[in-house]
């Protein structure tokens, strides 16, 4: 008899710590990932800026005395030469910054000198360079750029109101305080229409005309 009231004791207890069992909850077990799913990437430090040109990087330049432009060509056979007396350079230069620098001329026509007056008054009619309907010739370059043999003014010639592109050779170099542009360019004056009538024949006066200049230029304010 206590045999068996021993086992149902034990019976007891064995369910009893069954039942105990089931009701702890399962340990919590950690979220799987979702398949696919990547880590939250880390920021990449972000790159500095390429720095540009400074501003006002540019130094600013004005023509000053001892400035010569002069041009030659062919009459008879023979070579002619004058001087344009009147004229104005500015030039706004950057050496590392060339597409960015600028160069302005103006040239007073009627300023034309050959040291033959007779000439000057017929190169100065309106068969010619018309220097009473336009007065002043001008080049424009918005621009440098290396060209075959150094440094080459990107720009337009304007003469008698007929415009063409033309690059330009500068040789530049400092003089002074300031700087001095020197160059030869040869251009052709029927392109300009510097050349009515009978002035078109080219076997009297050439067609190419041959520009040399040397600009002296001290800084200013830009």
């Amino acid at each position: 008899m206590t045999n068996y009231r021993s086992a149902l004791v034990i019976a007891a207890l064995i369910g009893g710590t069954a039942c105990a069992d089931d009701k702890i909850p399962p340990a919590t077990q950690p979220a799987a990932a979702k398949p696919g799913a990547a880590a939250p990437a880390t920021p990449s430090p972000a790159k500095p800026a390429t720095a540009g040109p400074a501003a006002g990087a540019l130094a600013h330049y004005a023509q000053a005395a001892g400035s010569h432009l002069g041009f030659s060509f062919e009459q008879a056979g023979a070579q002619g030469n004058g001087t344009f007396k009147k004229f104005d350079t500015t030039f706004d230069y950057d050496p590392n910054n060339l597409a960015a620098s600028r160069l302005q001329v103006k040239v007073q026509i009627a300023s034309l000198d050959t040291q033959d007056k007779d000439r000057d008054t017929t190169l100065a009619s309106a068969d010619l360079f018309d220097a009473q309907k336009y007065p002043v010739a001008t080049y424009s370059a918005g621009s440098l750029a290396k060209g075959a043999n150094g440094v080459e003014a990107v720009g337009k010639l304007t003469i008698r109101n007929v415009t063409k592109d033309l690059r330009v050779p500068l040789t530049i170099k400092p003089a002074g305080a300031g700087l001095e542009l020197s160059g030869t360019v040869t251009i052709k004056r029927l392109d300009y229409g510097v050349g009515q009538g009978e002035w078109q024949a080219t076997d009297s006066v050439g067609d190419p005309v041959k520009l040399t200049y040397k600009v002296v230029l001290n800084k200013a304010a830009g």
